[in-house]
């Protein structure tokens, strides 16, 4: 069984499909898998078996797919046709109002074609990867944790000692916890000599330096280190070796998550019904109005969840 999988989106949207993509792994014993997604994320798929073959979802024979056949016919070439050879089932989460990617896939002799939105529809509040399994037709049970095949797992003991990994950052501003308390949570785990993995984005930059400008030198030089714009799968690779995680809602929140990383989320914005982080070892924190979750209840959180109780 080839199948192919087509989820466009950002790194949070993709991520969220994994598990569903897992699960069809699972029900077609021995297939294997094309994903058409994100470039972003598609070393970091094959490196945890979500994929054996990747495709970037802006390489031009997949814009074909939402061509008429005249339209198709007028072009010099096509190469379509060679990327859909071979391909026994299609699970396309996309939009497609006219239905022209379902005939183009079913044309190109797809067997099986299941084309859906990427999201719930407006006003249905389930979770997007119980919507995602919907659409597919398959069942997911315990979320299985992402595991790096090149990377061992951390040790309990190296993991209990290993830094604490927060990004201050999200695509959206309205998604992100004040600069101030992350500062005020830094400090605090300065002052217990816990090492800090500050994360950061290509959107991140405005978000950082203010954190910066914020937060003095740390006590010691090992105390802080930044990752800044990293390839995804280098920040996975970081974040194994982390004993906890603390986030906004952004596509690293979920990446942590999925790495089995005991992972503090912190929702505002958004629904966490529907985008709630699946995960072994997350806990949510949901304050509409962010200013007004106090680091405090963050750090206790922490201590609750992956700090050791004495210092």
């Amino acid at each position: 069984m080839h199948m192919l999988i087509i989820r466009p989106g950002a790194i949070g949207d993709v991520l969220l499909a994994f598990p569903v993509i897992q699960a069809l792994r699972a029900q077609y014993e021995g297939a294997r898998v094309t994903l058409v997604s994100n470039p972003a994320l598609l070393p970091l798929a094959r490196v945890c078996g979500i994929a054996e073959e990747t495709s970037d979802y802006a390489a031009a024979q997949w814009s074909e797919l939402f061509l008429t056949p005249e339209r198709r016919a007028a072009r010099a070439s096509s190469r379509l046709p060679e990327a859909l050879y071979g391909i026994d089932m299609a699970v396309c989460w996309l939009k497609d109002p006219g239905g022209l990617v379902e005939r183009n896939l079913r044309a190109a002799g797809v067997g099986r074609v299941v084309v859906a939105p990427g999201r719930p529809p407006a006003g249905e509040r389930v979770h997007i990867v119980e919507y995602l399994v919907m659409t597919a037709g398959v069942s997911v049970g315990e979320i299985s944790r992402l595991t790096l095949s090149e990377v061992e797992p951390a040790k309990p003991s190296q993991a209990r000692s290993g830094p604490v990994a927060l990004h201050p950052g999200s695509g959206g501003a309205r998604k992100c916890w004040p600069v101030s308390h992350f500062a005020t949570v830094i400090q605090a785990l300065w002052r217990r000599q816990i090492p800090v993995l500050l994360l950061s984005g290509p959107a991140d930059h405005e978000r950082l330096r203010d954190l910066q400008a914020l937060l003095p030198s740390p006590p010691h030089l090992s105390l802080l280190t930044m990752l800044s714009e990293a390839p995804l799968l280098e920040v996975a690779r970081r974040l194994q070796r982390c004993r906890g995680y603390v986030g906004n809602d952004s596509g690293i929140t979920h990446l942590a998550a999925l790495l089995g990383l005991p992972t503090i989320a912190i929702f505002g914005a958004s629904d966490p019904v529907i985008w709630r982080p699946p995960g072994p070892a997350v806990t949510l924190l949901y304050e509409p109005v962010l200013e007004n979750l106090s680091p405090d209840t963050v750090f206790s959180t922490m201590e609750a969840s992956f700090l050791p109780e004495h210092i």
